[in-house]
Formats: C-alpha cells, sequence, structure tokens
C-alpha cells in the first residue's frame, strides 16, 4: 500500500488513478466523512468522482495516447487521524489544526511531482479546500465543493429547522470520531481532542467554513462551482454564502435527491467545469 511519511512520523495513506504522464488532468480529491475523511466515504457520496471520472490506465506508459482525449489523474488520500491506514507518531499535538491538514495535502502533491492540480472536495473537502487555494493559489486551478459544511442558521433545509446556529451538528460528528480516538494510542488524552475540536472547529473563533474566513474567501480567485448542501451538517445557506462572496462561484442549487436526471446533469456539469483548464504539469506517474 502506498503511504506518505511525514517528518513529525505521520504516515499517510493514499491512492491514485490515471496516468499524469500520459497527460491525464490532475485532480485532488477530498473526501467526505468529516474527521474520518477518507478515500472509503466516496462510496457513500451522491456522486463518486472515482467512478465517474474518466481516466486512462497508468499500465503501459509507453502507449499512444489519442490526441485531445480528456482523461483525468485522480489523487485520494486517508486524512490524518481518519482511519488505521493514516496514522501518526505518537499522539494527536496540541497545536494540530487546519494547517496540519494543509501540510499533509501539499506534501502528497510534492511526493508524486504534481506542480498544479485542480480540486473536488466533499463534506469537509470544500474546507480543505479553501485552505489550500489561500496558502497556495498558484498551485491549484479549479474547484468542485459539494455539500460543503459550515456555521449559519436554517433556511430551506428539509425536515425540523434548527434554532439558531448550527454548532452543535459539528460537535456531533467530532465527538463521535473522538469517542473512538480516545480509546487508541494515537490520542489518550479527551483534552487533547477538545483542543483539536476548537482549533479547527471552535465558534465563534471558527466560523464560515471553519478553515479561513469570509474576507479570505472574497480573495479566492479560483472558479469554484459549488452544488448546494441542504441538512444541518451540510447547510443550504453556507453554499449560497460561498456563491455570494467567492468571485469566481457558480451555485447549483438542485442536483441530489432529485432523481437520475439532475445527477446526471450535475455529473456532465463536473466534468466540462474541469476539462475547462487542463492545469497540467510536468509529473510522471
Amino acid at each position: 500500500m502506498p503511504f506518505l511519511h511525514r517528518p513529525c512520523g505521520a504516515k499517510i495513506y493514499y491512492e491514485t488513478k490515471g496516468s499524469l504522464k500520459r497527460g491525464g488532468i490532475p485532480v485532488l480529491l477530498l473526501a467526505p466523512g468529516g474527521m474520518r475523511s477518507s478515500i472509503a466515504k466516496w462510496d457513500i457520496s451522491p456522486w463518486n468522482p472515482w467512478n465517474e471520472l474518466k481516466v486512462v490506465s497508468s499500465e503501459n506508459n509507453d502507449a499512444v495516447v489519442p490526441p485531445n482525449r480528456d482523461h483525468f489523474f485522480l489523487i485520494g488520500m486517508d486524512q490524518r487521524f481518519a482511519t488505521d491506514r493514516s496514522t501518526a507518531g505518537g499522539t494527536i499535538r496540541k497545536d494540530d489544526g487546519w494547517h496540519t491538514y494543509w501540510q499533509d495535502q501539499m506534501a502528497l502533491l510534492d511526493h508524486l511531482q504534481v506542480p498544479k492540480c485542480h480540486l473536488l472536495g466533499s463534506c469537509i473537502g470544500p474546507s480543505y479546500a479553501f485552505r489550500l487555494m489561500k496558502h497556495a493559489p498558484e498551485r491549484f486551478g479549479r474547484c468542485v465543493m459539494l455539500q460543503p459544511i459550515g456555521i449559519t442558521q436554517h433556511t430551506t433545509e428539509p425536515g425540523e429547522p434548527w434554532k439558531g446556529l448550527n454548532t452543535g451538528a459539528t460537535w456531533r460528528w467530532f465527538g463521535d470520531w473522538a469517542n473512538e480516538m480516545v480509546q487508541t494510542p494515537t490520542c489518550a488524552n479527551p483534552e487533547l481532542l477538545r483542543q483539536l475540536h476548537d482549533n479547527m472547529f471552535g465558534y465563534p473563533q471558527r466560523d464560515f467554513v471553519f478553515s479561513i474566513s469570509r474576507q479570505d474567501a472574497a480573495r479566492i480567485q479560483h472558479p469554484l462551482l459549488v452544488f448546494m448542501g441542504k441538512d444541518i451538517s451540510h447547510p443550504s445557506e453556507t453554499s449560497r454564502e460561498i456563491a455570494r462572496i467567492a468571485p469566481r462561484a457558480e451555485l447549483v442549487q438542485v442536483w441530489r435527491d432529485a432523481g437520475v436526471e439532475k445527477l446526471e446533469e450535475a455529473a456532465a456539469k463536473i466534468e466540462a467545469f474541469l476539462l475547462a483548464d487542463r492545469c497540467l504539469g510536468d509529473g510522471a506517474t
């Protein structure tokens, strides 16, 4: 199994699909799942890029690829602490936070010799993507955001409306993960988990999409394609607010739970959006 070994002792599991050497457009896939963000979580997503985006086999790299054939080089990872495959040396550190994850993600791209790529994230993935675009804008082309997480009030989501802000939702899914972590050698100290939560999601210090501020989002010049969420963990207003603030964002409000035709339209729109900028580097994978 392929692993990225970090200087701190962390071991990050990753996978690739397709071939960069044969012209695949590189796309970093930032999986759903909250703190369990991992490759396997794409299997429960309304749309799975591993199955839907076209790739050319990495086997027989000397074979000639027909000109103008559009295909992708997909990069996925189990985020630090998300699964048994991505473990950290020692314990969770008190200063871990969003920067810890984006440094892992950047290190993976460097390891794979990918100088520039597109981003595609779901759930917590858009928050990771925003952090990457803020700190290394020259390394990324376009970004697809599926049902991003965030802090906001109830608007048009179906079901029972929540009162005030949805701060409790984040703590629930973080807490479920933390209850598992405290029983492992990675973190035997509950206070470190509370500190990690506060570093990443603590309100009011962490607002909007948690990883960056609204002011940061207004400075993002990358084209964004945002597919709206519709529940307390992926609130509709967060997607709308991203589309209002980011200068080059487009919002798709109806896509999931709206029938096969709408999902097929969404899939076609994602592919066309990513193909609009080939974003190729000089990698050799």
